[in-house]
């Protein structure tokens, strides 16, 4: 039961932390833009997919026509805890918002467990070792952070840098760098690649100091050779993610914030690293809340006194002193243009330009002030007496001094202050409380064993609502998650409709990703990037055509031959666009086209009868009178008959991409880029049987090695009583 306590303990407290979301049904983190229109329609096509047997979900074929799901990184499909979340029950067909909120705080639960076991392994007290998770946990940018694809990575974090010390100490070195990298490859299946790549760079920078501080060459090179090992088991791990991305990435664009859409070849351009990195001021921030830009560093005065005490009494161990320099580097990177840190590994490290909101580094920050603070507890409660336990007790009273003159200040004067701001009392009455704390402990009237809770329930005072502060109350009005759950008589009308079709929806009226959500396949949805065929052809009136759009979404017709079929209880109406083409057709005329800029030949193109393709055109007879029809259309299996007078082309109208095969009457033919981005295979003359199957090798090699690595894991975990 011993053993079970500080878990039961750390899940308290996440409950606790977590109220406004597990307790009550008033609040949901899922009201903003993103996460209503992007990241739950997501979730929720995935969900539904594994709970009908179309799992693992890795084409989306609700949005542009169809492309990689997995490849998009973001959607999280490689993420095996969102496994578990997908095969929770669904309610009336839809993943039920009391899942996402119990999922979310257990995120932060197993990120507490991995901070626990990180200072317990550094042989910190239970007491600071509780400390240090919670400021980790329910702290800073991991607190104030709700996007899963970008928060889940906090996990395993603190794991990577367990074993990482481990191998500096020389336990088991080569098990231990399995095992860092490992959990550095887990943290890439999560989905979003920033988090992921600033651990990496922090935890690289360690491993740096490691192999530098070799007393010989060789012991220099057999600590490299552990490095490589950590860095290959890493990619070993996160190949189900990377190779699917890295694939999907050549063949897409993607909006960073530039002038334009950027294609993977190209790196982001700097301004936009700028805009996004921390402001100066972001220095005051990890101790007073607010003063930070799109990653919050607050963890609380009490953590950052506790870092501090840690750098003066704890230097002589050298993991407080990798920790500490792990902390500021974290700090500096975050700054981004505003010191030469950045700015160099932009330029000479790959794939760092693809992380454009270096303010995100502030999570290195947080991964080595949290462990740190509980290393300045622990030596704080040791030496009680000493004349920098005396200082910091001086130095809090006048803080929190301070703080409260400021916040007088603030009340006489309230314009242009930050809602923020209004937290730093808080802050001020802590630092009060600590500073009485040592003095009492100095005079022998408070025991250390019992100062150590009084320091942990400071940390929760402090930063315990962080995470719900700009929360809003469903009495206040929730602005964007109503309008997600609105238009369900809408998507009931269109699934009765015959024949396969698409949707358009107009943004302003139906923001969220319409097709994602209800399962119905849409011209566009909310996405951050997109294939480049599709692109190029995004404002052309005849890939609306050719993608089969036989409905518009919106409160008014977008032009006068739209005409209302159904209104629904959201205000939202449904028009039918004339001239929608079918699903499927035959073509018997080809034309070759050089110029990259596709879409004015498309304009002026005889749409059924007439297609255009790149390179070497295929031979085709002229006829006419073919019948070709869907006989079966699933998210990654298509199947259709075709009757044909004579040699020519079946035209797909979904998303052309070099993953998907076909085959006619079971031999394999090649797939060609119909109109630029649709499907298109040749038959002959008679009756065939065509089928697509999508077949992404970069997810299943990925698969391999990935699940390789788990087994690899498991075997030597299985073996860690053996010297």
């Amino acid at each position: 039961m011993r053993r079970f306590l500080v878990p039961v303990i750390l899940f308290a407290m996440t409950v606790g932390v977590f109220w406004k979301l597990l307790l009550t049904r008033q609040y949901t983190y899922l009201d903003s833009p993103d996460l209503a229109n992007q990241v739950a329609p997501w979730l929720q096509a995935q969900a539904y997919a594994w709970q009908h047997g179309n799992f693992p979900l890795l084409w989306d074929p609700y949005v542009a026509g169809g492309q990689s799901l997995i490849g998009q990184a973001q959607p999280a499909t490689a993420f095996p805890l969102n496994w578990l979340l997908f095969l929770a029950p669904l309610h009336k067909g839809f993943i039920q918002v009391g899942f996402l909120h119990w999922y979310m705080a257990l995120v932060h639960f197993f990120a507490a467990l991995a901070t626990y076991a990180l200072c317990r392994d550094l042989k910190r007290s239970q007491v600071a070792s509780i400390l240090s998770a919670s400021a980790y946990a329910f702290g800073g940018y991991v607190a104030t952070t709700w996007w899963p694809q970008q928060v889940q990575a906090v996990i395993f974090a603190p794991l990577a840098l367990l074993f990482s010390f481990r191998a500096i100490r020389g336990e088991r070195p080569w098990r231990s760098s399995f095992f860092a990298g490992f959990f550095l490859g887990l943290m890439w299946l999560q989905g979003h690649h920033q988090v992921p790549l600033f651990v990496v760079l922090g935890v690289s920078g360690i491993w740096a100091f490691h192999i530098l501080r070799g007393k010989t060459w060789a012991i220099k090179f057999q600590h490299a050779r552990m490095f490589v090992l950590v860095v290959a088991v890493m990619a070993m791990a996160a190949a189900l993610q990377l190779f699917p991305a890295y694939s999907y990435g050549q063949d897409s664009v993607r909006w960073v914030g530039a002038s334009h859409e950027v294609h993977w070849d190209e790196s982001v351009p700097y301004h936009v690293h700028q805009t996004y990195s921390q402001p100066g001021i972001v220095l005051l921030g990890p101790f007073m809340n607010g003063f930070f830009h799109h990653a919050n560093p607050f963890v609380g005065f009490t953590v950052v006194l506790l870092a501090i005490a840690a750098v003066a009494l704890a230097w002589d161990d050298l993991a407080a002193r990798l920790l500490a320099f792990l902390a500021i580097g974290g700090l500096l990177l975050s700054l981004g243009p505003l010191t030469p840190l950045h700015s160099i590994l932009y330029a000479v490290v790959p794939v760092v330009e693809k992380a454009r909101t270096p303010a995100v580094a502030i999570i290195v920050f947080h991964l080595g002030i949290c462990p740190l603070a509980a290393f300045g507890l622990d030596r704080v409660l040791e030496m009680p007496r000493s004349n920098w336990v005396k200082l910091a007790g001086i130095l809090s009273a006048a803080i929190g001094a301070l703080l409260f003159l400021l916040m007088v200040h603030v009340q006489v004067d309230r314009a242009q202050i930050d809602y923020h701001l209004y937290t730093t009392p808080v802050t001020a009455l802590a630092a009060l409380l600590i500073a009485a704390m040592l003095f009492a402990m100095r005079n022998g009237s408070l025991e250390p064993r019992n100062t150590a809770v009084w320091f942990v329930v400071l940390v929760m005072l402090e930063i315990g609502n962080l995470n719900g502060m700009e929360m809003t109350n469903r009495d206040q009005g929730w602005e964007f998650w109503p309008q997600v759950e609105r238009d369900r008589d809408i998507a009931q009308f269109l699934k009765f409709q015959p024949g396969n079709f698409r949707v358009e929806v107009k943004t302003e009226d139906v923001p969220y990703s319409f097709g994602d959500w209800y399962g119905i396949e849409t011209f566009i949805g909310y996405t951050a990037s997109l294939m480049t065929p599709f692109v190029k052809v995004l404002g052309e009136p005849a890939a609306h055509r050719l993608l089969g759009v036989r409905y518009y979404l919106a409160k008014a017709p977008a032009s006068p031959d739209q005409h209302e079929v159904f209104t629904g209880s959201g205000g939202v109406k449904v028009f039918e666009v004339p001239n929608a083409m079918p699903r499927v057709w035959a073509v018997h005329e080809a034309e070759r086209y050089t110029n990259p800029e596709v879409a004015p030949v498309l304009s002026k193109l005889d749409l059924p009868a007439r297609t255009v393709l790149p390179g070497t055109l295929p031979d085709l007879q002229s006829c006419s009178g073919d019948r070709v029809s869907l006989k079966k259309h699933k998210a990654q299996t298509v199947s259709i008959d075709a009757d044909m007078n004579c040699r020519g082309m079946v035209i797909l109208a979904d998303a052309y991409s070099k993953d998907w095969v076909a085959t006619v009457d079971g031999a394999s033919v090649p797939i060609y880029p119909a109109y630029s981005f649709l499907r298109g295979v040749v038959v002959g003359a008679g009756h065939h049987r065509i089928e697509y199957r999508y077949r992404p090798w970069s997810v299943y090699f990925g698969a391999l090695l990935t699940f390789g690595s788990f087994g690899i894991a498991l075997w030597l975990w299985r073996r860690r009583e053996q010297p």
